[in-house]
């Protein structure tokens, strides 16, 4: 029973490390590239969007490693696509991620603070 317990829980720590070191995640329908999870830059999205144009279906995920990102594809997608995604990857890097995340936090901060501000605003001279 605690064998049983313990590998649920190691199999969910390494579920939850392996999520949160990921950085995007994409997917192929039809030949149009969408991004279902994370973030990456605009221009790199562009790229695979160029290097992908030929695939009909698939998914692409990046995930943070030590040395950089790592790409890994699945799906309707051949080993010639995914070395050219992993070589596009290659050329950005992580500190665009990085940055771009802490602006983008900042970013959200400020939207929901302007929110809130107005929607209290509003509330107040609803009342009066």
């Amino acid at each position: 029973m605690w064998t049983l317990a313990i590998i649920v829980v190691g199999l969910s720590v390494v579920w939850w490390l392996r999520r949160s070191r990921r950085a995007f995640t994409l997917r192929v329908m039809n030949g149009a590239v969408t991004v279902v999870g994370g973030w990456l830059p605009g221009p790199m999205l562009a790229d695979y969007r160029s290097a992908l144009r030929t695939v009909s279906s698939g998914s692409i995920e990046g995930h943070f490693e030590e040395g950089g990102l790592r790409v890994t594809a699945s799906g309707g997608i051949d080993a010639f696509v995914e070395q050219r995604l992993r070589n596009i990857a290659r050329l950005y890097p992580l500190a665009t991620f990085r940055a771009s995340t802490r602006a983008e936090r900042r970013a959200l901060k400020t939207t929901a603070g302007f929110a809130v501000v107005s929607a209290l605003s509003e509330r107040s001279n609803c009342s009066e």
